[in-house]
């Protein structure tokens, strides 16, 4: 891999210094004397008397943004309410209606299983009965047989 390479870390170092160097010389000679004078304008301003005004258009805009946000405040609020109203009486009335429609299938299949259980059941005691009166007979022929020999 060339960036563990011994042999590369010179021109590494050489070319991130030069790149740090030109950004420090770039932000000291243009970003660096364009903040300072701002900054001493603002602070000549407040120092020569137009500190007054820049409170009282800050009390201005302070009043108006806290107007603005009540006013959004309660907006927001109403918003909420009238979406958890709707949103609650949407999934009361789905859930009832999904509710009824479940039931109603459970109810169906729930007759026709016991329809069949009653029908299997039915089936099954006649077979039994039929097994059991046949096979009576057989058993009391048999014992008949017995004792008379």
């Amino acid at each position: 891999m060339p960036q563990l390479d011994t042999y590369m870390y010179f021109s590494q170092v050489f070319w991130l210094l030069i790149i740090f160097i030109t950004f420090y010389i770039l932000i000291l000679n243009n970003i660096l004397p364009k903040i300072s004078r701002v900054l001493k304008l603002r602070r000549k301003h407040i120092n020569i008397g137009h500190g007054s005004l820049m409170v009282n258009e800050y009390q201005g805009v302070r009043s108006k943004m806290s107007l603005r946000l009540e006013s959004s405040l309660k907006n927001t609020t109403n918003l909420i309410n009238n979406a958890r109203n709707s949103s609650s009486v949407w999934l009361d009335t789905s859930i009832q209606e999904a509710s009824q429609k479940r039931l109603l299938q459970l109810h169906e299949s729930y007759l026709k299983s016991v329809s069949e259980l009653k029908g299997q059941s039915i089936l099954i005691n006649k077979i039994i009965n039929q097994k059991s009166s046949h096979t009576i007979p057989k058993k009391s022929r048999v014992k008949k047989k017995k004792l008379l020999d």
